[in-house]
């Protein structure tokens, strides 16, 4: 029973690493607890090989499907080295969408990240922003958003989203339900969004809604599903006086799936960033997420709050039959993910003439 248990909250988290080589507790998380996944970061990353060769090594210790995300955004969020194709921020891609009327050079954009992140063992990426960069003052989120206009966030996401798809690698549409309004960082502290839940909707939330929800376009043959987004570790007291989103079940559960219809998969974002760590015991506020609606837990950095949460999770999992049940909910919801679990390295797609010349059009 306690074994069986192990790999199901295992299989619930996404975890992080320091150092350019996988470390025995991240070893130790695939195989006895089955981690869900691992994200990497520049700190992991010191060459196109070594890159290949560690997502390998991650791969072959488990015969279950792992997801291997990297926040690849294009513009200051850029994990990878040279010689993989750096694109300009998602303003700057809106920015030309909108002067050439052609949002499918979003779609190409997804396209030719996905072929790269393919290429060497990743199957997940943590973009596109969908936030409103509605906020000249906000410390975060600015030129990483499309756009300051709602109503072009939405389908730029949801065409940047289809292009990964088509290659192969799920995306993930982020900080649910809307970050580009804020004034702090809440990798600093939690942010508060004081806008009234009308003001919300017409703003924040409608690229999510669009997302979820996006209308029948005539032709169109690409799956149109949002199949995972992320939250934000944000305060939106018109929708919740008590509860940041990422713990909200007004948000998560009321909001985002009942309200929206959202059936996907709902990732935090990293637990041990201050807008939560800093107010909150992080295995206790991974257990309320949970509890709230989320499915997949993030946490991107250290070895003690990872086995805090897996441990504290199977405590109350060993003893509390309703928690093991909405577990095995949560692993449905995250089994239903189509990953690619085999590649072959294809480094000569990485940097390539075609996609360097793609980069051209928005210089």
């Amino acid at each position: 029973m306690t074994l069986n248990l192990k790999k199901l909250i295992g299989s619930l988290c996404v975890f992080g690493f320091e150092g350019t080589r996988m470390p025995k507790h991240i070893e130790s998380f695939i195989q006895d607890w089955n981690l869900g996944g691992v994200i990497l970061f520049k700190r992991n990353i010191e060459s196109l090989e070594q890159l290949a060769a560690l997502n390998q090594s991650l791969i072959k210790l488990t015969d279950h499907p792992l997801l291997l995300g990297v926040d690849h955004e294009g513009g200051r969020v850029f994990r990878l080295p040279a010689p993989f194709t750096h694109f300009p921020p998602l303003q700057k891609i809106g920015d030309c969408i909108r002067k050439q009327k052609n949002p499918q050079l979003a779609f190409q954009l997804g396209q030719i990240m996905a072929r790269e992140l393919g290429a060497v063992g990743f199957n997940l990426n943590f973009a596109p922003v969908a936030d409103v960069n509605s906020n000249p003052q906000n410390p975060i989120i600015g030129d990483r958003a499309f756009s300051a206009d709602p109503e072009e966030v939405g389908p730029w996401c949801h065409e940047f989203l289809q292009g990964l798809s088509a290659e192969g690698i799920i995306g993930c549409a982020k900080h649910f339900p809307g970050h580009g309004d804020t004034e702090q960082d809440s990798h600093l502290e939690l942010p508060v969004v004081n806008k009234t839940e009308a003001e919300l909707w017409e703003c924040e939330l409608k690229p999510f809604q669009y997302l979820v929800v996006p209308p029948v376009i005539p032709g169109l043959t690409r799956d149109p599903s949002l199949s995972t987004l992320m939250t934000a570790h944000v305060k939106y007291p018109a929708l919740d006086p008590d509860w940041p989103a990422t713990l909200s079940s007004k948000i998560l559960t009321d909001l985002l799936r009942k309200k929206l219809g959202y059936q996907g998969v709902i990732f935090s974002d990293d637990f041990e960033m201050k807008g939560i760590s800093a107010y909150y015991s992080i295995p206790e506020a991974a257990e309320q997420f949970l509890h709230a609606g989320g499915d997949a837990i993030l946490l991107c950095h250290h070895e003690e709050p990872q086995i805090q949460t897996l441990e504290h999770l199977l405590r109350l999992a060993e003893k509390n039959s309703q928690f093991r049940d909405l577990l095995s909910e949560k692993q449905t919801r995250l089994s239903s993910l189509s990953l690619r679990t085999i590649f072959q390295a294809n480094l000569s797609q990485v940097g390539c003439k075609e996609h360097v010349d793609f980069t051209r059009v928005f210089a």
